[in-house]
């Protein structure tokens, strides 16, 4: 009887070092896998961190830049509307000289 509860220790003690070395591998893993992570979090982190400063310094080029649009915008809006204003007058006046042709051309006789 001591022979089977010999062999039963022995194929106990056999699991639980197999267990013990599964254990040991799964902390190894865990451990590694959370370095990974911990690295990809500070990777993550560098890049959120340089997005933020390329996006202050865009806003900071766009501040820049605003007024020089708004002035160009009300420029470009005087002159389009001066050279609409002019083919209206020019318009207006060429009706004019096609209708009164003959009066025209009479004063210079």
């Amino acid at each position: 009887m001591s022979g089977t509860v010999a062999s039963q220790v022995a194929a106990l003690t056999a699991i639980v070092q197999r267990m013990e070395r599964q254990l040991d591998n799964a902390v190894q893993s865990m451990a590694s896998d959370r370095d990974k992570a911990e690295l990809s979090r500070a990777a993550v982190s560098a890049d959120l961190t340089d997005i933020r400063h390329s996006q202050t310094d865009v806003e900071r080029r766009l501040d820049k830049i605003e007024p020089a649009t708004d002035l160009f915008t009300s420029i470009r809006s005087r002159v389009t509307g001066g050279v609409i204003l002019m083919g209206v007058l020019g318009g207006i006046a060429w009706a004019g000289l096609v209708f009164f042709k003959e009066v025209i051309v009479g004063w210079f006789q």
